[in-house]
């Protein structure tokens, strides 16, 4: 389940509070650990969204699991959210905070899938490309995918930017399906 409007609000209080406190890139980090332990632990997940287990209970295990982690900060807010039953939509909320995190530093994350390792000098012309044309700053997660036919696609957020070969082939093959219907 998504929990979109609840994690935008709790996430922007969180950003906001971080940006206050002059500890953002910790928040980030700590927001980092809460997020990889659920997505990671479908036993987590069914804890949280358990409706049985009394709040308290909730708190009393996630402070144990997380205050060796994460900053008092943080487990203050672990522990707001649980108060105001949301636990449930902890995943989101700590999902939407690193992507505002990134928006607020100006930093976008590119995934760049080829069909094999691309050389230092490939990936340094890559990233300056998308820094220029994001007018952000760009951190890239590169990915070794044989299905891609040359060249690269990269996707950031929910944009797909398709350099490989397969995609330039598809495209002249469209324009030359156009070009004989125009003939005919």
């Amino acid at each position: 389940m998504s929990y979109g409007k609840v994690a935008i609000r709790y996430a922007t209080s969180f950003l906001e509070s971080a940006i206050e406190k002059n500890n953002l890139d910790r928040a980030a980090e700590d927001m980092l650990v809460v997020f990889n332990a659920i997505e990671s632990s479908s036993l987590l997940r069914r804890f949280l969204e358990n409706p049985v287990i009394k709040l308290e209970q909730k708190k009393s295990v996630l402070r144990e699991i997380f205050e060796k982690y994460v900053s008092p900060d943080t487990l203050k807010f672990i522990e707001f959210v649980v108060d105001k039953n949301r636990e449930n939509a902890l995943k989101d909320i700590s999902e939407k905070f690193l992507e505002l995190k990134d928006e607020y530093s100006g930093v976008a994350r590119v995934e760049i899938k080829s069909a094999f390792e691309l050389s230092r000098e490939q990936k340094k012309m890559i990233e300056q490309r998308f820094e220029s044309l994001l007018n952000k700053k760009i951190v890239a997660s590169y990915l070794i995918d044989e299905k891609v036919i040359g060249g690269f696609v990269a996707k950031v957020k929910d944009t797909v930017y398709d350099a490989s070969i397969a995609h330039q082939l598809e495209l002249l093959r469209q324009q030359l399906l156009k070009g004989s219907l125009l003939l005919n």
